[in-house]
């Protein structure tokens, strides 16, 4: 399963020669997916915008008809504004960093595809899971134990993802300490798994682990993720905080509106909580 193909990719950006070389890199690995101009493309879901300050409510239009792992880049230099994208770039990004950030968010996009089929083709191999403490500290650990948890749970695959992103977060940001712009910098660069591979054999972050306590009742499953760091900013990877650029992400926002009833960060945000609602006839 692919990021579907009629997913648009939206430039809402003020004409000149950085937007026509973004669009001809695009138009070539794209064709007629790639929609240039300030309004909202006539049909079809969107599956990435990139705006500008100028045409910065092209971000809230394209989250009306949005893919499932929808993206959004904003050149800005960071105000409230910025609270609704993904990535934030400064308005004078050249062509080959936009190109860039573009290559990454499809590649999450046929991520999220992916990891759905891969869920949905399987099936519990454990039974109906009533309760369980499970610990892990990789990426790899982290996708396997999403997948296992998640075909516990109804909609197995939406469940899937959004388990995973809090999962990868507790790892990344909570465990190794890599912050917002140290992942777009990561990412842009094509780092970031080296990082983490890195960091993962640091005797600063080696001994760090993720706990996962999973309880099934009969009207919810309870899910609670803690990871050994001092915590991070969950705020600004959830949105709230809408001041300077650097990756936003919307793992947590996914997780929310994919996959839970609830995800609630307590403390310093090294603790979360994720909810399902089940049908009681069901549980």
């Amino acid at each position: 399963m692919r990021a579907r193909k009629k997913d648009r990719i939206w430039l809402a950006l003020a004409p000149g020669p950085v937007t026509d070389t973004l669009a001809e890199v695009l138009v070539a690995e794209a064709g007629d997916r790639v929609v240039v101009g300030p309004d909202l493309p006539a049909e079809g879901e969107i599956g990435i915008v990139v705006a500008d300050q100028a045409h910065v409510r092209a971000i809230a239009l394209a989250q009306g008809r949005a893919s499932d792992a929808f993206q959004s880049v904003l050149l800005s230099h960071g105000t409230d504004e910025t609270v609704q994208a993904d990535f934030v770039l400064p308005p004078d990004s050249d062509p080959a960093t936009l190109v860039a950030i573009v290559r990454i968010a499809r590649d999450f996009q046929e991520e999220v595809a992916n990891l759905r089929a891969d869920v949905a083709s399987r099936r519990s191999a454990v039974g109906t899971i009533m309760s369980g403490q499970f610990e892990f500290r990789t990426l790899d650990e982290a996708r396997n134990l999403a997948t296992m948890l998640a075909l516990a749970c109804p909609n197995s695959d939406l469940v899937a993802v959004g388990l995973q992103e809090l999962l990868v977060n507790a790892v990344e940001h909570g465990n190794l300490e890599i912050g917002a712009q140290e992942k777009q910098d990561l990412l842009l660069s094509g780092q970031w798994r080296a990082e983490i591979e890195k960091r993962l054999l640091d005797p600063r972050y080696a001994a760090r682990r993720v706990i996962v306590n999973f309880t099934r009742g009969r009207r919810m499953i309870s899910l609670t993720i803690q990871d050994d760091g001092s915590g991070f900013d969950h705020a600004a990877l959830e949105g709230e905080d809408g001041t300077g650029t650097g990756y936003r992400g919307r793992g947590i926002a996914m997780a929310r509106s994919l996959s839970f009833a609830s995800v609630t960060y307590m403390g310093s945000g090294n603790l979360v909580e994720a909810t399902i609602l089940l049908d009681p006839a069901a549980a």
